[in-house]
């Protein structure tokens, strides 16, 4: 019984001893600044992602920008048309207008009203 609990004895120093050898005990900070490491290359990363996003939306942006400008109605009257309405409605047809019937005439440097006849 003494030469087994002495062996127990020696597995357990040399436990002891391979544990305190160990970078924990020998040099605690080395663990944090490992960790350290980690998180800036996470950041690094997730900040380059969001960079990334933000140029994506950035020419998603400026693409339907240039769509909504392309199809805006003061655009339009930039290149010498008018736009004709009748009681605030936007008269598309000639047929809807009848001689006789005062209108609005939108242009890009202001409005008048007219009278068809």
């Amino acid at each position: 019984m003494r030469i087994a609990l002495s062996k127990k004895y020696e597995t357990l120093q040399l436990r002891l001893q391979k544990c305190m050898a160990s970078y924990v005990f020998k040099e605690p900070k080395r663990m944090i600044e490992n960790r350290y490491m980690l998180i800036d290359g996470y950041i690094k990363r997730i900040e380059t992602k969001i960079k990334n996003k933000e140029q994506e939306e950035k020419a998603h942006y400026l693409t339907v920008l240039s769509k909504l400008d392309a199809l805006s109605p003061l655009k339009t009257l930039t290149r010498g048309y008018a736009i004709v309405e009748q009681n605030d409605t936007i008269i598309k047809t000639a047929n809807n207008l009848k001689t006789g019937d005062e209108v609005n005439l939108k242009f890009v440097d202001g409005s008048k009203k007219a009278k068809i006849q």
